[in-house]
This record gives structure tokens, sequence and C-alpha cells, in this order.
């Protein structure tokens, strides 16, 4: 059985006292909450602010916000939380959804600090769909508050009587504008947002690189895009022939007569379902050109690198990311590491040194939540303890 290639950016944390008691109450089902204090990291390792979704069990936020999956036909009670200073709710965007669970202001409910809230609806169609706050939504939507949404079929086809695939594949595209993010409030209103960072899956550049996030594939094996954009700019995607695609839905609905796409465009808040069966061998990239919507330049273009799983690759050096023990009072162990930075939940520096044996001394800091670079590598998030 195929399992959906989870290849979503985690990034950074959040309200330490909040996140404690909410851990504590094992919440079921799984519930998301919104926070306003997290940070992602560019290729350079520079921090950037960012507001998003969490899933309360993990205890941190995530760019783009974690992905939801249900089945056809499922009843769907997402629960969700806000522990945040401002009100938000959850767009289901493209969902078939009342207009009271659609997170749209004025017709449906605000979700305002400390207060939770659940969204139920059928999940009655398969296909690619999206979920973002619509509170003050530009804002919002740049500084990261959005996520995807798949329906799917326990028999692997697209939709009844469709074609049949191996594994979804999520590639949700997006971009921020730093100075927004960095300046949230002076930033508002909007008149023309110039986004300077091109994301798929919250990562950029050299970030896809990572052998980790390489697309592989099994010869005759179809590989189903799940094609979907946040972005302020349009996406085109330039399919090379060996890939041998052919888009069969659109906005989570079977096309009348699927077509093989050369480049595809991807409008904001579109999404489009794309099989893809590569040729035996095969080893490339699909090119993903952001324009702008302002003046039609080429902004950027980020590689998604796809390979026939029966090439042999050498992995390059790994430094284990988890650290142990992970809550810890006194101290945190990463074998071999010899770098390491470290910054508090506000995006604080707290730490820029090199170490022996990978051990980082933390008795004595306060009780909260942290992220750390690696050897200039990896981020990651450790907790102290009382």
């Amino acid at each position: 059985m195929s399992t959906i290639k989870h290849i979503l950016r985690t990034v950074v944390l959040i309200s330490t006292a909040w996140l404690a008691t909410s851990l504590n109450a094992q919440q079921q089902p799984p519930q998301l909450f919104s926070g306003m204090e997290g940070y992602t990291f560019l290729p350079d390792g520079t921090p950037v602010p960012i507001w998003g979704y969490g899933w309360v069990a993990d205890g941190f936020i995530t760019l783009p916000a974690p992905l939801l999956t249900y089945s056809e036909g499922e009843s769907v009670q997402l629960n969700f939380t806000n522990p945040s200073p401002e009100s938000h709710t959850i767009h289901l965007h493209g969902l078939d959804v009342d207009q009271a669970n659609d997170g749209v202001p004025g017709t449906s409910f605000l979700v305002t600090t400390g207060d939770d809230a659940t969204y139920s609806f059928d999940a009655n169609y398969p296909g690619t769909f999206l979920y973002h706050c619509h509170v003050t939504t530009t804002l919002h939507l740049t500084m990261g508050m959005y996520g995807m949404v798949l329906v799917t079929r326990p028999d692997f086809t697209l939709y009844e009587s469709g074609p049949t695939y191996a594994e979804d594949v999520p590639l949700l595209f997006s971009d921020l504008e730093v100075a927004t993010n960095l300046d949230p409030v002076g930033s508002y209103p909007f008149h023309d947002i110039r986004p300077d960072v091109f994301m798929v899956n919250g990562e950029s550049g050299s970030q896809l690189e990572a052998t980790e996030r390489i697309v592989h594939f099994e010869p005759g094996q179809p590989l189903a895009l799940r094609l979907g954009s946040t972005a302020y700019s349009l996406v085109v995607c330039q399919f090379p022939p060996e890939l041998n695609a052919t888009c069969y839905m659109s906005d989570g609905r079977p096309l009348p007569t699927p077509f093989e796409p050369n480049a595809l465009e991807v409008y904001p808040g579109e999404r489009f379902t794309v099989l893809i069966d590569p040729d035996p061998g095969w080893d490339g990239t699909l090119p993903c050109e952001f324009w702008s919507m302002v003046d039609e330049t080429l902004e950027s273009v980020e590689n998604i690198h796809i390979r026939d799983a029966a090439l042999t690759i050498e992995a390059p050096p790994f430094i284990s990311a988890k650290g142990y023990p992970n809550p810890t009072r006194k101290h945190i162990t990463w074998d071999d590491a010899r770098q390491i930075e470290v910054w508090n939940a506000y995006g604080a520096t707290v730490a820029d040194l090199r170490f022996e044996r990978g051990v980082l001394d933390v008795a004595g800091w306060p009780v909260g939540t942290y992220v750390a670079r690696i050897d200039g590598r990896r981020s990651v998030r450790f907790v102290v303890i009382e």
C-alpha cells in the first residue's frame, strides 16, 4: 500500500505555556491550532517570521500548514483552537461545505483569542483542495496561514472509473515578501505585493535539492502530483516529455477531456491533479516558474527533483537532527555535530558556537521551545523543561 509523500517543511514554534497545557489534554480527534510567533528559514539560514497552523499534539506550526487528508465520503469534524492574539478562521477553499462552515467572516464564525471551534463537512468529492485563514486575508495568507487538503479514494483511483495511481505527491506553491513578514503591521494595507521568496512546500532553492526532497518513482507506477497555489505569483510548471504527464483534474473536479501538459499555468487558488509515469531510469527536474502578476516578469524557477527509485545514489554524510534527551533539563546531544546556532521562540539568537562531541549545555536556560541549526544544514526544535 502506498503512502503519501509528506514533504512539507516543518518550521518553528510557539507559546510554550499554552502548549504544555494543550499537549497534556491529548485532544481527540487531532486538533489544529493557530500561532503567530513562528519562523521559517531561507536557504542561506536567515530566519523569517511566519504565522500559521499546526497540530496541538505536535506543539509547533509549519509552513505550509499540516496536510489534511480525508477519504471520499468521510464525515469530517475539523477541530480548531486559537491561542494567538488575533482572530482567525479556516476557509476550506474549493470544498463543498455550507456557508456556516466555510470560514468566511460575515457568513461563517470567527474564532477569537482563546476560543475553540469545529468545522463540519462531508468530503463527498475526491480531489485537491486548499485551506487558509480568511481574516484580513491578504495579510494572514502571505504570513503563512495556508495548507493543502486531499480527498482520496481507497482503491487509488483519482475518481470513480478514473485512472489508478501508486502515490500522492502534494506540491503546494507559495511565496512571501520578507519585508512584510518582518513588519506585518507596518506593511498593511497592501497595494502592491512583490514577493521575493518563492517556495514549493515551504522550501526554495538549495533546500529543494536535499536528498530527502527527491520524489522517487517506480516505472509503471504512476504518481499523482497534487498541484495547488496560494502564491501571489503565476506558477508555470514546465513538464519534460520524459515524465509522460497527463492532467486529469482541475479545481477538485475531473476534466471532461484529460490533456498532456507542456507548460501548465497555475494561478492563485487553482489546483490540478497530474499523473506522471516517467521513463525508466529518468533522473531530472520539473521546473516550476514563478511569474510576477504585476509586471509579468520571471522572478524565480524552483526545481522538483524526480528520480527512478532504482538508481543508486550515495547519500551525503548526515547528522542526526533529533538530539537527545529531548525534552531536556541540563544538556542535549547531537552525535558528531561541531557547530550550532540556537534561537528562542521569539527569534532571538541565544547561542552560536562550536563545541566538543555535540553536547550543548542548557542548564539554567529559561523553560521553553528553541530552534537549533546543526552544522549549518538542518534546523530542528528542542524543549527545555524544569
